[in-house]
């Protein structure tokens, strides 16, 4: 059993941490079993260290089996860290990505270059909770004092989440080893969901910076409902309501410790060029990419973009898929067109991210059909996004309304976890706390 720690507080550090835990399931000999929650706290910096040195860290562990030696294993962290930027630096220097080995069985390993176990693990909590959060059961060889037992000693650290343990240590949302979490921002009058009416754009822009605490890598604001029967909106219309809040929302959620990108979610190209220019980072494109101006967008800024599946916008009730089979097959001759005129447009494939369209145009069973075959999507090869939050296709387990679906909405997410890369909910609290519980069970 070797526990590796990682760390960085440098750039999109969470980023940073989700490419260095990809890396390491892909070494020889290694299998990645176990991934702690994330934890942020001060940088360690000598006393007189340059101001901007103090850049807060995130940090957190993974447990992990290997055939390698332990200079093996170093070699292959060390190549990880350079290949993620990490350059030469002075001591204590803020850096993109840190890789260390905290602990490796009842191993003792004291060389110039290799210290196991890590030193100072009694004194830091950013590196002695993650470690207890894999491997509660190991056992110090130098001090014989198991990990979790370590913890409870240093009860003056208090709790993992209040920030009151030294570095000012404290356990956040996110996580590395589970699908990033969008949160909706509908600013719309006749959403679907009442909850998410937000009556005035603070409200709105409060709803969205709360959103981006409780553990929203991204924040997809709409201002154009998409159910059945929704009233058309002109680009102005849309823009109208879009504009007191698209700017104030980016600002603030973008200065947070840490920052959430910043999504629009329309049909309507120039809202989508104004929202880019307005400092969104992401185009949820509901028309799945129906508008070549789109394509040029993604060349000339190097967004992202949402391509959704749709048989029209608004929904038409008359017009759907039914069949679980046809719709299956027929949302993969879908995507894999759109990956083709990516690739006729020479656009990058990073820069795509596919979804479904779960509820527009499909009935319930066709909708339940894809997430329940949604590993043939993954497989396509480009991230994928999953936007199930409180839909009509619910229907088939429950008949509480739309607002009180997301127990419905958070269970389907926790099944198909391993095959998804986004999920765009409502409950962005909820879906976070979840997935923390389920990691502990994967």
């Amino acid at each position: 059993m070797v526990v590796l720690g990682l760390g960085t507080n440098l750039g999109d550090r969470l980023a940073a941490l989700r490419a260095a835990y990809s890396l390491l399931k892909q070494l020889p000999k290694t299998k990645v079993l176990q991934t702690s929650p994330v934890y942020q706290s001060d940088a360690l910096v000598t006393p007189n260290a340059p101001p901007d040195w103090h850049k807060p860290y995130l940090n957190c562990a993974v447990r992990c089996e290997t055939s390698l030696s332990p200079f093996e294993l170093l070699k292959c962290t060390k190549e990880i860290e350079i290949k993620l930027g990490r350059k030469p630096a002075a001591d204590w220097a803020p850096r993109p990505i840190d890789v260390d080995i905290l602990a490796w069985d009842e191993r003792i390993l004291r060389d110039e270059i290799l210290h196991i176990p890590h030193e100072h693990l009694a004194s830091r909590p950013f590196a002695l909770w993650p470690l207890a959060d894999v491997a509660p059961s190991w056992v110090s060889p130098v001090d014989n004092l198991a990990a979790l037992t370590a913890c409870e000693q240093v009860s003056q650290w208090g709790s993992r989440f209040s920030g009151a343990a030294p570095f000012h240590t404290q356990q956040i949302p996110h996580r590395i080893d589970t699908p990033s979490i969008m949160g909706i921002l509908n600013v719309s009058p006749d959403s679907f969901s009442e909850q998410d009416k937000c009556s005035s754009p603070t409200l709105a822009i409060d709803a969205a910076v709360q959103m981006a605490k409780c553990g929203a890598d991204i924040i997809d604001i709409g201002a154009i409902s998409t159910r059945p029967s929704a009233q058309a909106v002109t680009e102005q219309e849309e823009w109208a309501r879009l504009a007191p809040v698209l700017s104030q929302t980016v600002q603030q959620c973008t200065a947070l410790p840490l920052p959430a990108k910043i999504s629009v979610d329309t049909w309507h190209f120039k809202t989508a060029e104004k929202a880019l220019t307005a400092g969104a980072h992401i185009i949820n494109d509901q028309s799945g990419l129906s508008n070549f101006d789109v394509l040029k967008l993604m060349l000339s800024t190097g967004c992202q973009v949402v391509c959704m599946h749709n048989l029209g916008l608004p929904a038409n009730a008359d017009k759907i898929m039914t069949s679980p089979i046809t719709v299956i097959s027929e949302v993969q001759k879908w995507a894999e067109a759109k990956l083709e005129l990516m690739v006729q447009n020479q656009i990058p494939l990073s820069q795509l991210i596919l979804d479904v369209g779960i509820g527009f145009g499909k009935s319930a069973n066709a909708s339940l059909a894809l997430l329940q075959h949604i590993e043939q999507f993954k497989a396509m090869g480009v991230p994928l996004l999953i936007g199930h939050s409180r839909k009509s296709f619910l229907n088939l387990f429950t008949n509480h309304p739309a607002k009180d679906r997301d127990l419905e909405s958070h269970l389907i997410a926790l099944q198909i976890m391993q095959h998804v890369d986004y999920f765009r909910v409502h409950d962005v609290d909820g879906l976070a706390r979840s997935f923390k519980v389920a990691a502990n069970f994967a």
